[in-house]
């Protein structure tokens, strides 16, 4: 069951990749699994485009992810133990398959995002494998730059 240390995984700015699917983060819990309590994305596009689809979700089938291996930062307190999770980014290979558990549409030009989880309502994974993963889907021409983070108590 997780605890109350929070950490929190950030993306470098990615350029998103016109008429892609792609992860941009990927959380891989450890013992004793983890509770997701914030999300966040934003876009600095220059123009008026078709919205950029962002999805939370959970590895159904792991298969070979690949991606920038990032250690998640202290949060709340520099003097929290080490995280136990750990996390890729800017994903060049994907999970085989995934479950969507929640999905938003954000304007690309100006676009910001940010939830926080209802307390003892938050999206969880256990230690025994499961993944967490926040991806985005852009239409044709749709190419912004991008940053986001997805912020866990363990």
């Amino acid at each position: 069951m997780p605890g109350s240390y929070v950490y929190s995984v950030t993306t470098a700015k990615i350029t998103l990749s016109a008429s892609t699917t792609k992860s941009l983060i990927l959380l891989a819990p450890g013992t004793p699994g983890l509770r997701l309590t914030e999300v966040g994305v934003s876009f600095d596009g220059s123009t008026a485009a078709q919205g950029v689809q962002i999805d939370l979700y959970r590895v159904a089938t792991l298969g070979s992810p690949t991606g920038s291996s990032t250690t998640p930062a202290k949060l709340t307190d520099e003097n929290l133990p080490s995280p136990s999770a750990s996390a890729l980014t800017a994903l060049t290979a994907e999970p085989t398959s995934v479950t969507i558990l929640r999905s938003w549409m954000v304007a690309p030009f100006g676009g910001l995002f940010g939830m926080q989880e209802v307390l003892d309502r938050e999206v969880g994974a256990a230690s025994s494998g499961a993944r967490l993963g926040l991806r985005y889907t852009t239409a044709s021409g749709v190419t912004p730059g991008g940053v986001a983070y997805m912020s866990f108590a363990e």
